[in-house]
């Protein structure tokens, strides 16, 4: 820590924010790039409403891997087209992200106490 301590007091600090400070807070979202693709997508919700769920439908009715005629028939076989089965799938995989994240949580973890210790 005292070597971070000196570090700090003989190099200034870098401003990551390329606008001056003194700039009003409003200044600096609208300058933002995130802020401004936000915008950019309320403007197309507000101007047409529908046109997401248009372009989902479309892709995924094109492009989609579940929509080829083989996939399609082996779900029907299995009988992966019923309601509770893909809501059953759905929790599942609910669980599954959440097992995972925690194991690589502690992964990452691990690597963190590591890297300290050497």
């Amino acid at each position: 820590m005292v070597e971070v301590g000196s570090a700090e007091r003989r190099e200034p600090r870098l401003d990551l924010w390329p606008a001056l400070p003194p700039l009003p807070w409003w200044i600096q979202a609208a300058a933002d790039p995130a802020a401004a693709l936000a915008f950019a997508l309320v403007a197309l919700l507000l101007w047409r409403p529908g046109a997401l769920t248009d372009l989902t439908g479309y892709l995924s009715g094109r492009w989609s891997l579940l929509a080829w005629p083989a996939v399609t028939q082996a779900k029907s076989l299995l009988g992966l087209d019923n309601p509770a089965v893909a809501m059953g799938f759905g929790l599942l995989g609910l669980l599954l992200v959440g097992w995972v994240s925690l194991h690589l949580y502690r992964w990452t973890e691990r690597l963190a106490r590591r890297s300290a210790g050497a």
